[in-house]
């Protein structure tokens, strides 16, 4: 297993999605070894992952995002294929960094290829507000490396239909790829009968409008900020609660004092797995006010998970995963007012108790980790 992140703990969807492969090739008798590069320069390069009984090896890297880390990685990657290299008999790949390192290394395995969203994309997003001469060549650079993962790969499996287009649009690769939608479930030792208890727990006393995303520009919390101030001018008592960290959570932050909604703004950071579920329960409306490049949108299926009602702007995955679940709902468009009017009505006309319950239904039968593992599972048996 090849990942551009560390498989040791879960900090979002790269992540989860990792862990739910590793576990599903564990449990289905495999030999697995998980292969990424070093979390931080001062990382262990070599640990043991106990949730899978594995071993997880790091390429030594400095953090560098440039030509420099490339670099790095590939002087690491050729000196452990050459003494690995007759250990193994398939690559699952989760992202293309690694992946194109251990490629120049001589790698040359079947190899199902996971894509999540292009590497390209995201950089240039992330890089929107302070572009220079140096981001425009890395640009290209990186979607010459993608391409070459990608346009190798025996397989690529991706997650909406919308990240297929995009694979077929950059690198004309529709003929070896399938769909396989993500999933979620309801954490352990919680219960959607334990809401109220939760809400008070966490002495919610008014309707609770939350997100779940890393703070930079393309998940666009500041679209949620700006929805904030307009339910506040029309006397709408309302909490609104961010959960995550990232880039932009400084600006982010201003951006709430600025509109003057920091009393209603709760800006948590990032949360252990189970404080995060329990306000995925408790509230009343979860948003994923994207901005572009979702990918699928594993947050709206937790969300959903514990019958909490989604509402988010009609971009990327978002028009294929959203509508398809009982009680969700698109804005007009991916503007603070057209948000504001669809929050407005749906906190106007709450879920009910069995209509939270529906929801959750709807989604586990539609979306679940059995049926994504038995098609995970099934390309890597056909390449093995």
């Amino acid at each position: 297993m090849v990942a551009d992140v560390s498989a040791e703990s879960v900090h979002g969807g790269a992540e989860r999605m990792l862990h739910h492969h590793l576990r599903a090739l564990v449990d289905a008798g495999y030999e697995v070894t998980m292969l990424t590069r070093q979390p931080s320069p001062d990382a262990e390069v070599c640990i043991e992952l106990p949730q899978f009984g594995i071993q997880e090896f790091r390429f030594p890297f400095s953090g560098d995002k440039g030509y420099k880390g490339l670099k790095e990685l590939k002087s690491a990657a050729k000196q452990w294929w050459k003494h690995h290299q007759d250990e193994f008999d398939v690559v699952v790949s989760e992202q293309p960094f690694v992946m194109w390192v251990l490629l120049e290394a001589g790698c040359k395995l079947p190899r199902l290829q996971v894509c999540h969203s292009l590497a390209c994309e995201e950089y240039e997003t992330r890089h929107a507000l302070d572009m220079t001469w140096k981001h425009k060549l890395v640009i290209p650079a990186m979607r010459k490396l993608e391409s070459q993962v990608y346009r190798s790969a025996q397989q690529i499996m991706v997650l909406s239909q919308y990240t297929q287009d995009k694979l077929e649009a950059f690198f004309a690769v529709r003929n070896y790829t399938s769909i396989n939608p993500g999933a979620a479930e309801p954490y352990q030792g919680l219960t959607l009968a334990a809401r109220e208890a939760v809400r008070q727990d966490l002495r919610w006393d008014k309707p609770v409008v939350s997100t779940l995303r890393n703070l930079v520009p393309r998940t666009g919390v500041d679209l949620m900020i700006q929805v904030a101030a307009i339910v506040k001018y029309q006397g709408k008592d309302v909490r609104f609660v961010v959960m995550g960290d990232g880039a932009l959570r400084d600006s982010l932050q201003k951006l709430a004092e600025a509109l003057d909604v920091l009393d209603m703004v709760e800006f948590t950071g990032f949360l252990a797995e189970e404080d995060v579920q329990k306000r995925l329960l408790a509230s009343d409306v979860f948003m994923v006010p994207t901005r572009g490049l979702e990918g699928f949108g594993l947050v709206t299926l937790e969300a959903n998970a514990w019958g909490t009602p989604v509402l988010a702007t009609p971009i990327s995955a978002n028009k294929e995963l959203v509508p398809s679940i009982m009680h969700n709902q698109l804005s007009a468009n991916a503007s603070p007012l057209a948000l504001a009017e669809k929050l407005i009505w749906m906190l106007d006309n709450p879920l009910s108790e069995g209509q939270r319950q529906r929801t959750a239904d709807d989604a586990m039968r539609q979306y679940n980790w059995e049926k994504h593992d038995a098609n995970f599972l099934e390309q890597v048996k056909t390449l093995a």
